[in-house]
């Protein structure tokens, strides 16, 4: 009997999920949060730059505090995190859209992240000599502006790719799979308040060499899609569809290694991470084109035989 209750007690907390997230995403795209995300990152961009330009100056002492503002363009690394963050509350918002969505997604986070690493790395000059500090610093800089470069063709690429072909796997209980997207969405939400407040303490208060720890959000987002990847066994055993979600969850684990990796590796891990998610997406689509063409196709899974057909009235 208290089993029983409990799996009843589902269904309802993944319609009262799906209503939170529905408003949540309402309110996240709309032209009203834009403007004041907008005016909230210029500010922090400016309180920022008074500061280090006060304490660089020797006007206001530096101090345990606002030790991170003795360089003032550590208001660029600061400005950039934080613009970064919001990026993951929209890759949040799309993952119970569209999986192939969100994969691509990531990676525009990983050339955005790129770019914030090379900003960091230009916080750390103290002085415009030239000398060895300069040399290594441009070099690093350099390198993760060609990965970013790179990752960003690369993800147009994939968007070509993705647009050439488009095919929904439409499963007979879709709505209640999507339900559960959004129940974890919002799982993913609450992680990710957590890592920004740990992450604001341990910064300001511990002296952290990070504003936010983005590999620790994207060891979250490989549990969340092996979870999703586990629960549409439920739906459909098909090996096409079971080795593409695979191939994107490992194309997730190897973003959060090239987060954790050191400069110059962690750029080619990022680009040949990016080049096995096209070449998955390419061989993927080209399969499909040698049975159902090159149109849009809506594919539905038909459990007595195992597989995804087009719907036939």
């Amino acid at each position: 009997m208290y089993d029983d209750s409990i799996l009843n007690m589902i269904p309802v907390i993944y319609e009262k999920s799906e209503q939170i997230y529905n408003r949540l995403s309402r309110i996240w795209f709309s032209e009203q949060a834009h403007l004041w995300m907008s005016r909230i990152l210029a500010f922090s961009f400016i309180v920022s730059l008074i500061l280090g330009a006060l304490i660089y100056n020797k006007i206001i002492p530096e101090t345990e505090k606002f030790y991170i503002f003795r360089n003032p363009f550590a208001a660029i690394e600061i400005a950039f995190t934080l613009l970064l963050v919001t990026e993951l509350f929209s890759l949040i918002f799309e993952l119970p859209v569209s999986i192939a969505k969100s994969i691509g997604k990531q990676y525009e986070l990983l050339s955005l992240i790129f770019i914030r690493f090379a900003f960091k790395e230009f916080s750390h000059i103290h002085g415009f000599e030239w000398g060895d500090e300069m040399k290594n610093t441009l070099m690093v800089m350099f390198a993760f502006a060609f990965g970013s470069v790179v990752i960003f063709a690369l993800i147009a690429l994939l968007y070509r790719i993705q647009k050439q072909f488009k095919v929904y796997e439409i499963f007979i209980e879709d709505r209640y799979f999507i339900r559960f997207r959004k129940f974890l969405s919002l799982l993913l939400l609450f992680s990710l308040f957590y890592i920004v407040i740990k992450d604001m303490y341990a910064f300001f208060f511990l002296r952290a060499d990070h504003l936010f720890s983005f590999h620790e959000f994207f060891s979250f987002l490989i549990f969340s899609d092996i979870l999703i990847l586990l629960i549409s066994i439920r739906y459909s055993l098909d090996y096409h569809s079971m080795y593409k979600y695979s191939g994107y969850i490992l194309g997730t684990i190897l973003i959060r290694v090239a987060l954790l990796a050191e400069p110059f590796w962690n750029v080619v891990i990022g680009i040949i991470s990016a080049v096995y998610i096209i070449f998955l997406t390419w061989t993927y689509k080209y399969m499909l084109h040698g049975t159902y063409g090159k149109k849009t196709v809506r594919l539905y899974y038909y459990p007595k035989t195992k597989k995804f057909k087009p719907y036939k009235k």
